[in-house]
């Protein structure tokens, strides 16, 4: 195929020549490509091309352009790097060491729903926490796993990650990078780049925090995970019964994200936004665990009317800023105890949870030596008792009944009650059309239910967004629906 003579060489038609770029041209060189109007023999030998060699490639069709080209690959690499927790720099040195593989397309499961619905790899429940040593610790940080380049350990809520400057160094009892260098011994303690911290968690959120024993280390990390190969596995609390009685329980969020930051009004956060050049790919996976339903009596009468709890396993394919909150709060149904997402129920989630609820439990990947490294965090004491006490409110128990151990662990917290069972019910396709303020175009939402060819009993429902094609008229019509970005949080600027 790398000998064929130009002759040879296909003609396309404009929809073969958009399919080709999309196929067989590397994401961010899409636009580019369009612009340099290559001929269709000049296009098919760049197809030819590995992902990692088709910038240099490009060079020697449009010579005159290289600082053009130069400024495009910056961008890219800024871009990229940034998606992983890269400097831009940083990013370029790596993608040149082929420690990230830039020849594969990171974005494998566009098109495929139901091998994301159906294949990907997770945890069974029995095993969520298998491997994770016992915790008593209501905030500190503890070790939970170790190899000969990598530090696996469980950060509290309440601590924050910061990677700038004063985040690297700061001496304080908040700072989650200073206080783990004093609990644990780690040659990264004086690294000036990075101090070993691999991504970063939410200041609220507790769980498997990874550290590399070097720079490198560090680079090998992120070239994994912007390859989407590392598991991260984590559980939340849910408003509502998500799956309502019937089911499907499990299912696929791939909903774009842009992150939104407004240094004025001193808001932080996440839109959804499906225009290439400024929404990022997200997805999620979710299971649910259980539900429970607690009733509005005692000191929990002011709700007005009984509440659903739904409890989730999920998995996170990308990681953007605020990912699962602004996902499952486009299911219509946020996490509990958050205030940005779910502002309107705040103050009744604060009568049963202390902060919001979202734990990481679980991380793997390929270590440096090709064995797998595996770490695994109990539920934070905090929200376990948070799931024993809404086990004691459903069941309608007394306060004098609560027993039992203090932090009963989650496995055994999930042995006292059972897992919702999905039946045959036919749910019809719904689909809703917005008006995206962020980038002022129209998108789809789009939410149906994902049969298993190989078992038609398996069922799952996707929900994604897209562009909105052709002509669009008349307003949004998302009202009356409960799920959709018009439940998701608006920033100041984008609410005029």
């Amino acid at each position: 195929m790398g000998n064929e003579s130009p002759n040879e060489a296909e003609c396309f038609s404009d929809n073969e020549r958009a399919e080709y770029i999309n196929k067989r041209v590397h994401r961010s060189l899409h636009r580019l490509v369009q612009d340099l109007n290559l001929s269709d023999d000049e296009l098919q030998r760049l197809g030819r091309e590995h992902f990692r060699d088709q910038f240099n490639y490009l060079q020697q069709f449009s010579p005159h352009e290289l600082e053009r080209l130069e400024e495009f690959r910056s961008e890219r690499y800024r871009r990229r790097g940034g998606e992983c927790g890269l400097d831009h720099r940083d990013y370029q040195e790596a993608a040149d060491e082929h420690i990230l593989e830039e020849e594969e397309d990171p974005y494998w499961w566009r098109g495929d729903p139901e091998t994301l619905c159906f294949d990907l790899l997770s945890t069974s429940e029995e095993n969520l926490t298998h491997g994770a040593p016992t915790t008593m610790q209501w905030w500190d940080v503890e070790l939970l796993a170790e190899s000969a380049h990598f530090v696996a350990l469980t950060k509290p809520a309440g601590m924050f990650v910061v990677t700038d400057e004063r985040g690297l160094w700061e001496e304080s009892a908040t700072n989650f990078i200073h206080v783990a260098h004093r609990r644990v011994e780690m040659p990264t303690r004086f690294e000036p780049r990075q101090r070993g911290i691999c991504h970063r968690l939410d200041s609220h959120t507790s769980g498997v925090q990874i550290f590399g024993k070097s720079f490198d280390d560090f680079k090998y990390f992120v070239g994994q995970n912007s390859s989407h190969r590392v598991q991260k596995e984590y559980i939340a609390l849910l408003e509502g019964r998500l799956g309502g009685e019937d089911g499907p329980f499990t299912g696929v969020i791939d909903v774009p994200m842009k992150k939104w930051q407004d240094f004025v009004r001193r808001e932080f956060g996440s839109v959804t936004c499906t225009k290439e050049s400024q929404g990022r790919t997200a997805v999620t996976w979710y299971s649910v665990l259980r539900h429970w339903r607690v009733p509005a009596v005692g000191r929990l009468a002011f709700w007005g009317q009984d509440r659903w709890f739904t409890l989730v396993q999920l998995r996170i394919l990308t990681g953007r800023t605020h990912q699962i909150r602004l996902h499952m709060a486009f299911l219509g149904h946020p996490l509990v105890g958050d205030i940005k997402y779910n502002a309107s129920r705040y103050e009744h989630d604060c009568a049963v949870v202390p902060r919001i609820f979202l734990h990481c439990l679980r991380m793997e990947f390929q270590d440096v030596d090709g064995e797998t490294f595996t770490a695994a965090s109990e539920l934070a004491p905090d929200l376990q008792m948070v799931l024993c006490e809404l086990q004691r409110l459903s069941e309608g128990h007394d306060e004098e009944e609560r027993k039992g151990e203090l932090f009963p662990g989650l496995a055994k917290i999930l042995q006292r009650s059972k897992a919702p069972v999905a039946k045959p019910s036919a749910q019809e396709d719904e689909s809703i059309r917005h008006f995206c303020k962020n980038c002022g175009e129209y998108e789809v939402a789009e939410r149906r239910q994902i049969h298993d060819r190989r078992a038609d009993e398996r069922r799952a429902m996707y929900w994604r967004m897209r562009p909105q094609e052709g002509e669009v008229e008349g307003p949004s019509d998302g009202r009356g629906k409960s799920w959709g970005p018009q439940m998701l949080w608006v920033p100041t600027e984008l609410q005029n």
